[in-house]
């Protein structure tokens, strides 16, 4: 499953609307995508129509535990789910001040969901805190949308330094790309503003932007995504181009060469070790026991493309982290699981 979250710490400037449109433009395509809604206000369920108010089982049960994050996602067309969110949420960042590896809350919630989904599209609130965080640690991708303002670019400057310090911390690096959103090319402004972003970030820059649109709004008041609305419209083409340019780097990963990851463990005097992860659904796969100067060490090599991983050892019905990696994280069981990065 491919991760992409769509961040900015700053308000209006087209987080959501890229959100539901993104989404909805790859499940035409024949994708499965789960829509995440991360921001308490709701508001990518109620672009697409939702009454999030009445909405019991949200993504804040999910990341409390109360729920499984299957028991919350809701069927909205062919292709096309959504965790949704409300107010709620907005008490998550004080009930979790505290607990540990809290960061990775969302992360292990979606574990179950790996193989059920080729997209994670997650709409994220215009902030920095706990809940963006989780996000950020669980994405692969960034999609940062900026509008036509001086705040817009001094919040991605913070942004980016945000990503540097969780990459320095954890390890785990997002690429990231910008999006230019409600833009007038017909403006010097609208188009020196383009020409900034591209000539202060050229390998950023996504090559196409989201032109000012009335039909946007009119399409997220109806709830409905722009091509529902109007798909013959300018920003349903400019959506369309994002999607196109999505689906690109899809083939792109998909031609990646996979890297050998050589899994060990010492322990001598066990009749079974096994490995599970996030790379193989979980389902437990024997390693192979060899003699070696040291001793008995069992070893398995696996195939995995760049990303983040979490594993544990099966021991002869035990479950283990693995004792040579210090990198670990907490799993919704209450145990520890290892993590790596490749």
């Amino acid at each position: 499953m491919r991760r992409i979250v769509v961040v900015n710490q700053k308000g209006g400037c087209g987080k959501t609307t890229t959100a539901i449109n993104l989404a909805s433009g790859l499940a035409l395509q024949g994708r499965r995508v789960l829509l995440l809604d991360l921001d308490p206000q709701g508001h990518a369920g109620l672009g697409l129509g939702l009454h999030t108010d009445t909405i019991a089982d949200t993504i804040h049960e999910v990341l409390t535990g109360d729920v499984s994050v299957a028991r919350a996602i809701v069927h909205l067309r062919e292709n096309l789910d959504i965790v949704p969110s409300n107010v709620v949420l907005s008490g998550f960042e004080q009930r979790l001040a505290g607990v540990p590896q809290r960061e990775y809350v969302l992360a292990r919630c979606l574990l179950p969901l790996q193989n059920d989904y080729d997209y994670l599209i997650i709409d994220c609130s215009p902030s920095l805190g706990l809940l963006t965080f989780n996000a950020l640690i669980c994405a692969d991708e960034a999609i940062i949308p900026v509008d036509c303002s001086a705040f817009s670019l001094q919040a991605l400057r913070k942004l980016f330094e945000t990503m540097a310090l969780i990459q320095e911390q954890t390890g785990h690096v997002l690429a990231s790309v910008i999006l230019p959103t409600n833009i007038d090319l017909r403006t010097t402004f609208g188009r020196d503003t383009v020409a900034t972003l591209t000539r202060t970030f050229p390998t950023q820059c996504l090559p196409t932007c989201i032109r000012t649109s009335t039909r946007l709004r009119e399409a997220t008041q109806q709830g409905k995504a722009i091509v529902d609305f109007d798909r013959h419209c300018a920003a349903a083409q400019d959506y369309g181009l994002l999607t196109g340019a999505v689906l690109k780097k899809e083939a792109r990963l998909q031609s990646k060469k996979s890297r050998k990851k050589l899994f060990t463990l010492a322990a001598a005097g066990t009749k079974s070790v096994q490995i599970a992860g996030d790379f193989n659904g979980w389902r437990p796969e024997p390693l192979r026991l060899q003699e070696c100067p040291e001793g008995q060490v069992w070893r398995k090599s696996v195939a995995l493309v760049p990303g983040s991983y979490q594993y544990k050892y099966l021991v002869d019905g035990q479950w283990l982290p693995d004792p040579a990696n210090a990198t670990t994280v907490e799993n919704s069981f209450g145990s520890i699981n290892s993590l790596i990065t490749v």
